[in-house]
Parts: C-alpha cells; sequence; structure tokens
C-alpha cells in the first residue's frame, strides 16, 4: 500500500508540476485545502476513487495513470483518447442542433400563420436558455465542473430574459425587476457547485 502511494504522489506531482500549478492551486480547482493536496504528494495519503477521477478530468489523463509507475515517461498512452473528447462535443453540439432546429421550425410555422401577428420570433430566444440547459446537463453528467457552472449561469439569466420579453411582447408587462431574481439564482449556482464538488 506503501508503494501504491508513492507512485500516486509521484504521478499527480509530476502532472501539477508540468501545469505550473502550486498545491494551492490544485487544490482550489478540487475545492479541496492545500493541506489535502500536500498529503496526496508526499504519500501520506491516497485521494479517494472520486477524486482521482476529477484529477484525471482535470488533467487529461484515464485513472490508470495515477497508480502506473513512472506513468510519466510514457504519458501519451494514457491520455483521454481524442476520440472520447471528440465524441463529448459532438453530443453537445448535436443536442444543441437539435434545440435549434425545433426553435426554427416554430419559428418558420409561426411565421407563416396568419393568425400570429407578432412574437414568433421569441421561439429563437427561448431556444439559447434551451441550448444552455441542454450542455449544462452533459456537463455535470461528464464532471466538467467548469463548464457546467457557465452554462447554469447562461440558462438562469436567458431564461429570465427569455421570460422577461414574453410578457413585455405577449402582455406589455414591463417587468425588469424579474432580473433581480437572477443574483440569488447565481448564488445558489456558485453554492451548489461548491457542495457538489465537496461530493465528488
Amino acid at each position: 500500500m506503501d508503494r501504491l502511494e508513492e507512485i500516486v504522489a509521484q504521478n499527480l506531482t509530476e502532472l501539477r508540476k508540468a501545469q505550473k500549478w502550486t498545491q494551492a492551486e490544485l487544490a482550489e480547482k478540487l475545492n479541496y485545502s492545500d493541506k489535502s493536496v500536500s498529503k496526496w504528494e508526499r504519500g501520506d495519503a491516497l485521494p479517494d476513487l472520486k477524486v482521482l477521477t476529477q484529477l484525471s478530468e482535470l488533467f487529461g489523463v484515464t485513472l490508470d495513470y495515477f497508480i502506473t509507475e513512472n506513468a510519466g515517461a510514457s504519458k501519451s498512452q494514457f491520455d483521454m483518447p481524442k476520440r472520447e473528447r471528440g465524441f463529448r462535443i459532438g453530443v453537445m453540439l448535436l443536442s444543441v442542433s437539435a434545440v435549434w432546429l425545433i426553435a426554427l421550425s416554430v419559428f418558420v410555422f409561426t411565421a407563416a400563420s396568419p393568425a400570429i401577428q407578432r412574437g414568433y420570433w421569441l421561439a429563437l430566444i427561448w431556444a439559447i436558455p434551451a441550448s444552455a440547459l441542454a450542455v449544462a446537463i452533459l456537463s455535470i453528467h461528464w464532471n466538467f465542473r467548469i463548464l457546467s457552472i457557465i452554462f447554469e449561469s447562461v440558462l438562469s439569466w436567458t431564461l429570465l430574459t427569455a421570460v422577461f420579453l414574453q410578457l413585455l411582447v405577449g402582455y406589455s408587462w414591463n417587468l425588469w425587476m424579474l432580473f433581480l431574481v437572477g443574483i440569488p439564482m447565481q448564488a445558489a449556482i456558485i453554492l451548489w457547485a461548491q457542495i457538489r464538488s465537496r461530493r465528488i
């Protein structure tokens, strides 16, 4: 077991130094204390499997990199397969494309309808928070912490904008105060991200 701790410590230290991060910077990215990172790098403790998974995502390597002796010498064989990265990006783009296909279809059919005089362009506005929702869900699923925070924030603010415009166009209600709701929503997103990362 001690030997395993030494191997993990060496590989983690090499990865961190290659990125030119301090222990404190790595700890901040993981939402752990720098004391924890220091213990891992000294071989005094092992990060649990969830933390190792988070580290593998962060450094773009497979999990077995951390438990393989002198893994840094042949790091390329442990790189996260480009195919996997390409697949994940492709799924995100495909989901966003599906949202916009639906939105454009609604836009075209409502614009062509003589019964609808105005507001048909709102279908395109609603596509923005729907796209952000799709990317946020996939980011959470694949543990892309920063990306999920970004798209959860985009989702909240564009959703408020879409509701505001819908009420303005449909009912002539200028409820600009609605955007004040975004402040606690943004705080909740950041706090929830902190809580989620502690459980990972």
